[in-house]
């Protein structure tokens, strides 16, 4: 670590000084570290009071500036050629092995991802990264709602880079984690240290960057890692969970930065995908179920791959616990609260017909249900229709978003918070099924 920082600090020294006193540094060689310590050397004990004289001063300053405190710079006279080569061979074995990612899920490769006509263009630009990160599409940002592989299109390029380019340093990590990494810089008063981490990247990967919206600070300083990283061709791939044009509460600058490259829209994959992926699951955990259970699940659960594995899972694991092959008859009682049936399609049911009786059952007016007001009956209404329309309708949540003129955050927020509700309130789950009854038997 204080290495890193002596060398940051050396090639920061040498742009300051004087050519002519540029010599003196070049002769010092980086022995070893301590407790708050480094050890340099010098050849001979001119090149040491050449040194003391000229740059001892300036080095110290840059080294203690990178390090966020002060670090202590003892010199000793001798070559250390022993120290030398030691630096050499460690270097040498970093460079054969060097640490992976550990954030990096191995399960996320290209070989994992079945791309279909909506996540083609997606999947090919992806991997077109990956293979030559840092020439044609960069910056990249990848969009889409909840569970379509946004993820794991972003780890596979990393995934695939440290397996094709080993020397190349990989960095993953979530805008949570970003954002945690630098408020504990800053309380620790060691930017530098955070700024050496990231901006020594050669490709960065940055996860649900929408986490940052009101995050000014956090913005300042990802905008500042993404212009040194752009500059020194990085790579550099984002995921947001909208277009970046629907992100409230960023910075223009920033914004322009994410627009900067190559953007890719996720959407939810076609029927054939959707077969195609609970078919490969099954596969790859040696489990047979029969093509008409496939076919219903792929034919009822079009929101999100996510939604498809975690129903598929539920069937497999009633499978191995009761020991017994999941008929159609099975997997439509498990799934049931997944699946309405017969279900609804948009085209059956509107918005505003699910608004409508909402607004009738909490005896509110629609347009209050749309409006700003935000009283406790009418939040819970608004709630409530905005949950009802997610489950028995096909339109996305970004669709949602524009009819009740939300962001998606505050969408998938009254999703969750009903839902959570529903599973706690008796009160509120009849209220559910009162109101649902009602819309899917009007719309009959």
């Amino acid at each position: 670590m204080l290495k890193d920082y002596y060398l940051e600090a050396l090639e920061e020294t040498q742009k300051r000084l004087q050519k002519g006193k540029q010599i003196w540094l070049t002769n010092a060689s980086f022995v070893k570290e301590g407790n708050n310590s480094i050890t340099i050397s010098f050849p001979a004990k001119m090149y040491l009071n050449s040194f003391n004289t000229h740059c001892k001063n300036e080095l110290q300053s840059a080294l203690d500036d990178i390090a966020g405190t002060h670090i202590d710079i003892e010199t000793i006279i001798g070559e250390a050629k022993e120290f030398d080569e030691v630096e050499e061979n460690s270097v040498q074995i970093e460079e054969e092995a060097p640490k992976k990612n550990s954030y990096l899920n191995p399960i996320y490769t290209f070989e994992n991802f079945i791309p279909c006509e909506n996540t083609n263009f997606a999947y090919n630009a992806a991997k077109a990264i990956a293979m030559h990160p840092g020439i044609n599409y960069n910056p990249c940002l990848i969009y889409g709602g909840v569970g379509l592989g946004k993820t794991h299109l972003l780890q596979s390029v990393g995934n695939y880079i440290e397996k094709e380019n080993p020397k190349k340093k990989v960095i993953y990590v979530t805008a949570e984690t970003f954002t945690n990494d630098f408020i504990n810089s800053i309380q620790q008063k060691n930017s530098s240290s955070f700024r050496i981490k990231y901006r020594k990247a050669d490709v960065l990967l940055i996860d649900d960057i929408h986490f940052l919206q009101e995050k000014i600070s956090t913005q300042e300083e990802l905008f500042h890692t993404f212009n040194d990283l752009y500059e020194a061709n990085k790579q550099i791939i984002f995921t947001c969970d909208r277009p970046i044009s629907e992100l409230k509460g960023f910075t223009d600058r920033l914004k322009s930065r994410f627009t900067r490259g190559l953007n890719l829209n996720l959407t939810a994959p076609d029927y054939e995908t959707r077969v195609a992926i609970l078919k490969k699951k099954c596969e790859a955990q040696n489990v047979k179920i029969f093509d008409s259970v496939i076919s219903y699940m792929a034919e009822n659960i079009k929101t999100n791959v996510r939604d498809l594995e975690g129903s598929l899972t539920t069937l497999i694991a009633y499978s191995k616990l009761i020991k017994t092959n999941i008929t159609l008859e099975i997997a439509q009682e498990q799934l049931k609260n997944l699946i309405s049936a017969p279900m609804a399609s948009e085209q059956d049911i509107s918005i505003s017909t699910i608004v409508k009786e909402v607004a009738s059952y909490y005896n509110i007016e629609i347009s209050e249900i749309k409006g700003k007001k935000r009283t406790a009956i009418i939040k819970d209404a608004r709630n409530m229709a905005i949950y009802l329309t997610r489950k028995i309708t096909q339109y996305s949540t970004t669709e949602i978003g524009n009819y009740f003129d939300r962001d998606h955050s505050t969408i998938t927020h009254s999703i969750d918070k009903v839902d959570q509700e529903r599973k706690q309130n008796s009160d509120i789950a009849a209220a559910i099924d009162t109101l649902e009854n009602t819309i899917r038997s009007k719309s009959k």
